[in-house]
């Protein structure tokens, strides 16, 4: 098992730099990046930039062998009118 040191010097290089880059190059709108470890979020002021980033993520993983979590990977809206979209639109 790798050490949790060692993880994240992976993911820095793996995830944080190529991100920072993806932000600056692709995101069409904010974005924020939280990650601590190998748990991250990412927040989108827009809802393609977020679908966009997760393909690109999912390809970018895969050239090093790594993957997201099917059960624990998912697209949430947030924000002041989300409760009043998912509602709605017929969603809990």
């Amino acid at each position: 098992m790798i050490s949790p040191l060692l993880a994240n010097v992976y993911l820095h290089f793996v995830f944080d730099l190529w991100a920072e880059r993806w932000r600056r190059r692709d995101a069409t709108g904010d974005m924020i990046i939280v990650r601590f470890a190998d748990d991250i979020v990412v927040g989108f002021e827009h809802e393609d930039d977020a679908r966009r980033f997760w393909d690109a993520m999912r390809t970018r993983l895969q050239e090093f062998a790594l993957s997201l979590h099917p059960e624990k990977t998912r697209l949430i809206e947030f924000g002041r009118r989300a409760a009043t979209n998912r509602e709605r639109r017929g969603l809990g």
